[in-house]
């Protein structure tokens, strides 16, 4: 039996645990702040290294951070909170245990919708939403014969989400991963960045046959960071299971590795249980109390999320679902098109726009589009003369565009006009340039006569051969047909 009849007959049962790094301006519990890449073991303070005497505080924007999620992915808020010391060694870990909550997570039993097999969608439910800090980074490959230890990651504020095993492949499972980045990019509580380890995720994975009740032995793939890795290293460890069960064989509980270069899991050790971690109350927090006045003006705050302009963006504005993905993959990218909708109407052609010179403008320079040069507005004075045929698009694209880039504080028409870009109206140069192209092909015109419509557009590449280019597509199709009409009339 091959493995495609394998997973016909087996079911495949997948939970997510989701780690957001927060980006807050200090970490957790103590002062100093985090920027990834800098030098190892820069950003430290008392706390973090668990220099004796030194206690926690709670940094406050993390709590809110964490509601904010919460509220997003339709959970409950626990609006009074305790922190528990969760101990185990390891030696990125100094204080030899983590900060976290045990039984009273800030956020439980919520659900996110995935879009799955055509306009289909699947709810995953979510257990909990739990507040933990980072533990620092042990690096293996820099000395032949010693691990080193880099702890300016230890103490970064995180949240944990958990789902419920309701995930059933490995696309939902990356699926379900891009909705949860796209969320938090949106509530501006993290990058979401993978490679960097902003998000990253632990996969439990199980098979069982598909009519039996009972859930088979799961697995756990450690520190997931990219949706490939998601892909393959679930798809890897499905197939694993299905061979060894079909072999006779047992599934043991266990913490597994993504194996990059050879594409596998790899063992790592025996699964712990929550009985392992010593759990108890962190005597040096007291509780966490949220009033209701305090959830009520973080529920305000919250932005319109992807999931609602997805609908608003297809449904309403007719934009195509690959467009809006791009869109709604940059929260910044999405509020200035935002910003173009509020001053003009020619919402297709923005988007059109955005994803083609701005996107590429931004890919050249490697910049986000906040650094973008133009106000949103001035974009829209530029492609409202295409829209409204005073200017041609190559004309727009390839002259206008990057001389308003290099003076942004230049007026569009002011560029336009310096340049000789603006469109020649009927009964102006362009009209007598169409008349005189019909004087030059008298065969063509014939042709055309004769029912060849297709004719007209070898007028309209001579008319753009006399223009330069500066004829637009739209105008000049029409005129042209115009004047092939009336000189079909007068014969």
């Amino acid at each position: 039996m091959n493995k495609v009849d394998l997973r016909q007959k087996y079911q495949a049962v997948i939970g997510l645990e989701v780690h957001i790094q927060l980006a807050t301006d200090s970490k957790m519990f103590s002062p100093e702040g985090f920027q990834f890449g800098e030098s190892p073991n820069t950003f430290l303070s008392a706390v973090t290294i668990a220099h004796p005497g030194s206690l926690p505080t709670i940094n406050k924007n993390i709590i809110s951070c964490a509601v904010k999620l919460g509220l997003a992915t339709n959970c409950k808020i626990n609006q009074e909170n305790f922190f528990a010391r969760k101990n185990y060694f390891y030696p990125d870990l100094p204080k030899g245990y983590q900060l976290t909550q045990d039984n009273t997570p800030i956020c439980k039993n919520g659900f996110l919708d995935i879009p799955i097999k055509g306009d289909q969608q699947k709810r995953i439910r979510i257990q909990r939403i739990h507040i933990e800090e980072d533990a620092g980074k042990s690096i293996h490959d820099q000395h032949e014969h010693f691990s080193m230890i880099d702890l300016n990651r230890a103490g970064v504020g995180l949240v944990e989400l958990v789902t419920h095993p309701d995930i059933s492949n490995p696309e939902e499972a990356a699926t379900f991963m891009a909705e949860i980045r796209r969320i938090v990019r949106f509530l501006e509580i993290s990058d979401g960045n993978m490679e960097e380890g902003s998000l990253r995720c632990d996969a439990n994975v199980s098979v069982k046959l598909k009519e039996e009740e009972k859930l088979g032995t799961r697995a756990e793939i450690k520190n997931i960071n990219s949706f490939s890795q998601v892909n393959r290293s679930v798809t890897f460890e499905i197939n694993r299971q299905v061979a060894l069960v079909e072999s006779g064989g047992t599934v043991v509980q266990e913490t597994r590795t993504w194996d990059t270069a050879n594409q596998r899991t790899l063992s790592m050790r025996r699964k712990e249980e929550a009985d392992d971690y010593r759990y108890f109350p962190e005597p040096d927090l007291l509780p966490l109390k949220i009033s209701a006045e305090e959830l009520a003006e973080i529920q305000a705050s919250l932005p319109i999320l992807p999931q609602k302009l997805e609908k608003v963006y297809v449904q309403e504005l007719a934009l195509a679902k690959h467009e809006v993905s791009t869109l709604l993959e940059d929260k910044a990218l999405s509020d200035f098109f935002e910003e173009m909708r509020t001053v003009g109407r020619e919402v297709k052609a923005y988007a059109n726009w955005l994803l083609g010179p701005v996107k590429a403008w931004m890919n050249e320079t490697q910049s986000s589009i906040t650094a973008f040069p133009l106000s949103p507005t001035k974009l829209v004075s530029l492609i409202d003369l295409v829209q409204n045929g005073k200017l041609s698009h190559n004309l727009a694209k390839k002259s206008v565009f990057p001389e308003l880039l290099e003076s942004p504080a230049s007026s569009v028409e002011e560029i336009a006009t310096a340049q000789g870009a603006f469109e020649k109206k009927e009964g102006t140069e362009l009209a007598e340039t169409i008349s005189y192209l019909l004087e030059e092909f008298p065969n063509e015109v014939e042709k055309f006569k004769r029912g060849k419509k297709g004719v007209s557009g070898f007028f309209i590449g001579q008319l753009m051969k006399k223009t330069k280019g500066k004829a637009n597509p739209k105008v000049a199709n029409k005129m042209v047909m115009d004047a092939l009409k009336a000189a079909t009339k007068t014969s």
